[in-house]
C-alpha cells in the first residue's frame, strides 16, 4: 500500500498535470482548425501558425529550466498556467468581435509557446518531489519508483489530452469562444494544484552560478552522459520529422476527407487513445530494464507507420493507424523521460529536462515549417513517405552507435551505461 503522504503528493501533482494536458488537448485541435476552417489559411501559413507555438522553445526553454532549478518549480508551474489562461481569454474576447488575422494567430501562438516553455521543465521537475516520502529524506530514489511515477505522469498527460480533444470535437456546435473559456478555467484550477505543492519536498537549493554559466552547466551534463546525449539527438530527430509532419499533414489529410472538425478531432482522439492504452500497459508491466532499446524500437515502428499512412488509408484505416502511432509515441516518451529523470543529477535536472524538451519541440517547429513547405508543393502523402524513409535511416545509425541500445536498469538501485 502506498505511503499516505506519497499518495497525496502524487494525486495533487496528477490533478495539476492532467489539467494542463486537458488544455493542451483542446489547443492542438482548436488552433489549427481555427486557422483552416475559420480563417481559411493555406498549408504554408498553417505551418507558420503551428510553428509559432513551438518556436519560442528555441529561446525560452533553457531559461525555463534554469528558473525551475533556481526557484520553486511548483510556483513557476502555477504562474505559467495563469499566463496560458490569459492568452486563451484574450483570443476568446477577440473572437467575440471578429475573425483573427494570420498575424494575430501567430502572436497568440508565440504567447502560448513562451508560457509553455516555462511550464514544461518546472512541471516535469515535480516528478521526483511527488515520488519522495518524508522518510526518504534527500536519498536517491530507486529507478523503479521514478519509472512508475513517470508512467503515472504520462497517463495523466494523455488522459487529459483525450478529454480535451473530446471537448474540441464539439467545435462545430459549441464554437471556439466557449472552448477557449474552458481552457481558461481548467488552467486556473491547475495553477491552484501546482501552487499547493510549493511547501512539499526540500527547499530549492540556491544556485551559485550566474545564468549564462548555469545554462552551460546543463549542456555539460548532457555531454558527460553518452546515453542522454544520444537520447537528446534522437528526440530532436523525432521532433523534426515526426511531430512536424503530424502537426501539418494530419489536418490537411482530415480536410481532404471532407468530414469537418469532428473528424480531425477524432483522429487526435484515436492518437491519444493509443497513448492511454500503451501507458496503462506500462503501468501494469513496467518499463523494463532496457529503456534505451525500447526508445530505438519505437523509432522503427514509427517509420513503418508513416510509410503505411503514406499509401492513403481509408478514413477508418487512418484512425486505426493514428491509434497505433499514439501507442508508439507514448512508449517512446515515457521511456525517454524516465531515462532523463534517472540519469540527470538533481542540481541540474530541470536544465537537462529543458534541453531534452528544447531538442524535441524546437526541432518540431522547424519540422512543421518544412512539412508546410513540402506539402505546399507536393502531396501530403509524399511528405509522410519521405519521413518514414528518413526514420529508418535514423534507427540504423542510432542502433549502430549503441549508447541507448546498451543502457540497462539493473534492479532497484543501479543503472548501467
Amino acid at each position: 500500500m502506498a505511503h499516505p503522504a506519497l499518495a497525496a503528493r502524487l494525486r495533487t501533482f496528477l490533478l495539476g498535470y492532467s489539467g494542463t494536458s486537458l488544455a493542451t488537448g483542446l489547443q492542438v485541435v482548436l488552433l489549427p482548425w481555427i486557422a483552416v476552417a475559420l480563417v481559411d489559411l493555406p498549408a504554408l501559413q498553417l505551418g507558420w501558425v503551428q510553428a509559432s507555438v513551438l518556436l519560442p522553445n528555441l529561446l525560452f526553454l533553457l531559461f525555463g529550466g534554469a528558473l525551475a532549478d533556481r526557484f520553486d518549480s511548483a510556483r513557476v508551474a502555477a504562474v505559467s498556467c495563469l499566463g496560458l489562461g490569459t492568452c486563451h481569454a484574450a483570443l476568446a474576447y477577440y473572437l467575440l468581435h471578429q475573425l483573427p488575422s494570420l498575424a494575430l494567430l501567430i502572436l497568440y501562438g508565440v504567447s502560448l509557446g513562451v508560457c509553455t516553455a516555462f511550464l514544461q521543465p518546472a512541471r516535469d521537475n515535480l516528478v521526483q518531489r511527488c515520488a519522495r516520502t518524508p522518510k526518504d529524506g534527500n536519498t536517491r530514489l530507486s529507478e523503479a519508483r521514478v519509472q512508475h511515477t513517470v508512467t503515472w505522469m504520462m497517463l495523466a498527460q494523455y488522459g487529459g489530452q483525450a478529454i480535451g480533444m473530446l471537448l474540441a470535437s464539439r467545435f462545430d456546435s459549441w464554437g471556439a469562444e466557449l472552448l477557449l473559456l474552458i481552457q481558461v478555467v481548467v488552467l486556473v484550477v491547475a495553477a491552484v494544484f501546482f501552487f499547493s505543492m510549493r511547501h512539499l519536498g526540500p527547499v530549492p537549493r540556491v544556485a551559485q552560478l550566474k545564468l549564462p554559466s548555469a545554462l552551460l552547466e546543463g549542456f555539460a551534463e548532457v555531454r558527460k552522459s553518452r546515453a542522454i546525449l544520444e537520447l537528446v539527438l534522437l528526440v530532436g530527430f523525432n521532433g523534426l520529422v515526426h511531430i512536424g509532419v503530424f502537426l501539418v499533414v494530419l489536418p490537411l489529410m482530415a480536410e481532404s476527407y471532407g468530414r469537418g472538425a469532428s473528424y480531425y478531432a477524432t483522429l487526435q482522439i484515436a492518437f491519444v487513445a493509443g497513448t492511454v492504452i500503451a501507458t496503462v500497459a506500462m503501468l501494469r508491466r513496467g518499463q523494463g530494464n532496457t529503456p534505451g532499446r525500447g526508445v530505438l524500437m519505437c523509432l522503427l515502428y514509427s517509420a513503418a507507420l508513416m510509410i503505411a499512412i503514406s499509401f492513403g488509408p481509408t478514413p477508418y484505416g487512418l484512425m486505426f493507424l493514428c491509434a497505433c502511432w499514439g501507442a508508439v509515441a507514448a512508449a517512446s516518451a515515457g521511456l525517454g523521460k524516465s531515462i532523463v529523470q534517472i540519469l540527470a543529477p538533481e542540481q541540474v535536472r530541470s536544465r537537462v529536462i529543458s534541453i531534452y524538451q528544447l531538442s524535441l519541440f524546437g526541432s518540431a517547429a522547424i519540422g512543421a515549417l518544412a512539412a508546410g513547405v513540402i506539402s505546399e508543393f507536393s502531396a501530403p502523402l509524399t511528405t509522410l513517405w519521405w519521413a518514414g524513409v528518413f526514420s529508418f535511416v535514423a534507427f540504423a545509425v542510432a542502433w549502430y552507435s549503441g549508447a541507448l541500445r546498451q543502457l540497462a536498469v539493473r534492479g532497484e538501485d543501479a543503472i548501467e551505461q
